[in-house]
Formats: C-alpha cells, structure tokens, sequence
C-alpha cells in the first residue's frame, strides 16, 4: 500500500528514531514536527536532513514520477537528552604533590548529551542500529570519557597541590573543567554536545589509604600539648595555649599518648616518635 503521508508519531525520549517506509510516491508528503529533525535515506546513503515543516518528496528527490520508493527515515531529536553513567575501569594512578607518595584512585558518576550534528551523530554512533540507546552510547564513549577525566584530574592535583585527604572538595571544580573540554571533543568527532558531567564517587584502595594517613601524619610532625590538647609544631618547648613546658615528654603524633622523653616509640600504639 502506498503511503501519502509519513510523519513521526514516537516520543521525544529516544535521540534517534528509525522508520522504514516502503511503497512511497515523489507526492508524499513528509512532516517533521518541531522537536526534531529528519534525514532521508535510500539505499544505505544519507541524502538530505531536514528541519521542522512539511515537504512533498517530489521536492526533495530526483525521481520519475511514477517511481515507488522505499526509504528510512531518521527523526532525530532536537531536546531530548540522555543521562549516561561513566566509570574508572582501572583506577588511576596519582602522585600526591605534598606526601610524593603514589596511590590509586578510581572516580565513577554521569554525564548528560544531546545531539548537535544530526549527520555526523548518525554516521559515527548509530549506523545501522534501530535507536540510540544509552547502553549502546556509553560503550561507544567511555574510552574518551575516561582518557579527558584521567588527564583533568592528574593536571589539576599537581597544579593546585591537592593532597589526596582534600581531592573530595574538589569534585565540582574538576567536573567544570572537564564539560567544556569533553564537548569539544565529542561535538568534533560524533556530533553531540556535553551538557553536564558529575563525579559521585571516588574509591581508594584500603591499603593506599592506610600508608597515606600513616605519611600524612609523619610529614605535618606535630605533638599535642599532654595538659590542654592544643597541637602544637613538633619544636615547641612550651604550650602556647597553657604555658606547660614541653619535653619533658614526648606526645605521640598518632594517639597524643603520652611517653617519656628518651621513648623512641610510642607505649600505646608502636608509633615511632
């Protein structure tokens, strides 16, 4: 049966739509509707792509008249936006610039695109796939996702010295720097734009985060005052909160016990002093 009329009767939910049409006339009429956009297709070749109106295919087709056709017609969407999660499937490795000690990191969380190159989208992520899902999305990005993430974090903890207690405060601030960045290059190559990107999460291994603190404890080199708590620089001879001398004691920079002077390690806890 010949169709005299094709129009997009789906939902705005999906980036891309495939319809196959048989039987059509250069006198059909195609409708694309406002929130999307079309691409004619014949024999597997991308032929025109269209904003939203109404067109006779006779305008758009060099065909006979009497010529049936069998066409695809690609709607793609013009708002809709799909959510996808991303994920360190390794964790990265990083140097933390104050403690000069390695440790891994993994950084899992989403990202939010929406088509801004219908042609380049479809010819570079969707092909011959019936819909744009985001399964079949974050397969096809996540490499290059992964890659901007690693070289954004790795760049900025060295510029700004982020050690690895504090990099959770900075989860906005690299989020920001890696959108603009990400767009570029996804609207480049795949034709979709990057419109929000989150970090949920950040993992450390146990036993890095154990040898960190055990480091980041040695390096600050502070003492607590045995009288009134107040920590104090590891040189102090006296309180500069209560006035008690220091030294005639050692107070051990993991649990504050106290020990005594000549202790070269701590009685309650085995820390060195």
């Amino acid at each position: 049966m010949v169709q005299d009329l094709i129009k997009f009767s789906g939902t705005n939910e999906k980036l891309f739509t495939r319809m196959v049409v048989e039987k059509v006339t250069p006198k059909t009429t195609l409708i694309v509707p406002e929130t999307h956009n079309a691409i004619i297709m014949k024999d597997g070749e991308m032929l025109q792509t269209l904003s939203k109106g109404k067109y006779k295919l006779n305008e758009l087709l060099d065909v006979e008249k009497d010529e049936e056709l069998v066409l695809e017609i690609i709607y793609v969407s013009k708002t809709a936006k799909l959510k996808l999660l991303w994920g360190t499937p390794n964790k990265i490795t990083i140097e933390d610039p104050v403690l000069g000690e390695t440790y891994k990191m993994g950084m899992s969380g989403d990202f939010e695109v929406q088509v801004s190159d219908p042609r380049k989208c479809f010819l570079y992520l969707v092909g011959a796939e019936d819909v744009l899902t985001a399964e079949g999305l974050q397969d096809r990005l996540m490499s290059k996702v992964v890659s901007t993430v690693e070289d954004v974090l790795v760049s900025f903890i060295d510029k700004n010295d982020v050690t690895f207690s504090s990099v959770y405060l900075f989860k906005q601030e690299i989020s920001n720097i890696v959108v603009p960045k990400l767009s570029s290059i996804f609207s480049s190559q795949y034709g979709i734009t990057v419109y929000s990107f989150n970090i949920a999460n950040i993992i450390f291994d146990d036993k890095d985060l154990e040898r960190l603190n055990k480091a980041l404890i040695s390096k600050s080199k502070k003492i607590v005052c045995s009288a009134c708590g107040v920590e104090l620089d590891a040189n102090a001879k006296f309180c500069s909160n209560c006035g008690k001398k220091i030294g005639g004691s050692r107070i051990c920079p993991n649990c504050h016990a106290e020990n005594v002077a000549e202790a070269k390690f701590c009685a309650m806890c085995g820390e060195k002093l």
